[in-house]
C-alpha cells in the first residue's frame, strides 16, 4: 500500500459498479464507480430477515441496501444491474458470515 492511499475503513468493502445506475432512464451514477459498502449493525437490518440476506434474495438486499452503500443506493427508486446487486450482497454475506463458517468454506490452502 503506498504511503497516499488511505487506509480501508474497518468493517467496510468498496466494489466496482459494473454497469450504470439509472433513475427514469438517465445516468445517476456512472458504471466504474466506487461504492463503499459498511457492515450492517442492528439499526440497518430492522426489519430484514438475516437468512433471506444469506440466501441473497433481492428483496432483503434492496431493504439493507440504502442503509450502508455510500453513495446511497436507492433499488425502490434506482435501475441498479443485477450483477451489481449481487456484488453488494456478497459483500453483506461476507459482512455477516462467522469467521468459523468462512474458514469451513474457504479451508486456507
Amino acid at each position: 500500500m503506498s504511503e497516499d492511499a488511505p487506509a480501508p475503513a474497518p468493517n467496510t468493502a468498496t466494489i466496482t459498479l459494473d454497469f450504470d445506475v439509472t433513475q427514469n432512464g438517465v445516468v445517476v451514477i456512472p458504471a466504474g464507480t466506487s461504492i463503499v459498502v459498511k457492515k450492517p449493525m442492528g439499526g440497518a437490518l430492522r426489519g430484514t430477515n438475516l437468512g433471506g440476506i444469506i440466501r441473497m434474495d433481492y428483496d432483503q438486499i434492496a431493504l439493507v441496501m440504502p442503509r450502508i452503500t455510500t453513495p446511497v443506493l436507492l433499488p425502490a427508486t434506482m435501475e441498479i444491474d443485477p450483477a451489481d446487486v449481487s456484488q453488494i450482497g456478497g459483500e453483506l454475506v461476507d459482512f455477516l458470515l462467522p469467521k468459523r463458517a468462512k474458514e469451513q468454506l474457504f479451508p486456507a490452502t
